[in-house]
């Protein structure tokens, strides 16, 4: 073979092993995109249908926040706003109503040198023949409470977040995962589905009798008229 020929030929060899292995590495990229787990979670995996997203509310301890819907009170509605990460629908006069089979709040809050005890306000999402909403409370990604919610009220449930899982941390990271929510309809994507309806959230410095409890239902306090 000629020169020219060989040289050709060894060229051409080249760039078919060059596009071969690109071809290889687009597939490999195609099945295993590297993006940010929180995206595969969602987008790809779909173990999760709340999106974290890059949002963190500011709050004060011993500060109770509404999540209904408020009327003309639109700052306090934006604090609300503020601490969703995803998993919620917007308010309403009854609460503010999960979406999905997981929920995520987040606030920036200061270094506690003890426990925190946090009172959420809820109410369950029902529908015959099914009479209760299990829910699964974890705090900056360690499990801290599990409450059983029924009836129609919106119910108080207290319990102590422990220190060591807040140590070090500029945020509170609260997930709710609901492992009884509702599908909207038979065909409906689970993203869609219903468990709860959120009242109220407070954070307040544990004392020593601190314990987890559900109280009995509440009559929830919506905007006072004229709002």
């Amino acid at each position: 073979m000629p020169p020219y020929g060989r040289a050709a030929f060894v060229g051409f060899y080249a760039l078919a092993t060059l596009l071969a292995g690109s071809e290889v590495a687009i597939l490999g990229l195609a099945l295993n995109p590297q993006v940010h787990p929180d995206y595969r979670a969602f987008y790809i995996d779909e173990t999760t249908t709340c999106l974290n997203r890059d949002r963190i509310g500011s709050y004060s301890l011993g500060e109770t926040i509404s999540f209904l819907h408020l009327g003309k009170q639109r700052e306090r509605m934006k604090r609300a706003d503020s601490m969703k990460v995803c998993g919620w629908t917007g308010p309403t006069g009854d609460g503010t109503h999960s979406l999905g089979e997981a929920s995520r709040l987040r606030v920036k809050i200061p270094e506690i040198p003890g426990d925190l005890t946090a009172t959420l306000e809820m109410a369950p999402m029902l529908r015959p023949p099914q009479i209760t909403q299990r829910v699964i409370i974890s705090v900056n990604g360690v499990r801290v409470h599990e409450t059983t919610l029924s009836g129609e009220a919106p119910q108080k449930v207290s319990f102590v977040v422990p220190q060591a899982v807040l140590a070090g941390a500029e945020a509170l990271d609260m997930a709710f995962d609901y492992p009884d929510s509702i599908r909207q309809t038979p065909v409906a994507s689970n993203i869609y589905d219903r468990a709860i309806k959120l009242v109220s959230f407070r954070l307040d410095v544990a004392d020593g009798g601190a314990t987890d409890r559900t109280s009995a239902p509440q009559t929830p306090t919506g905007p006072a008229p004229g709002d």
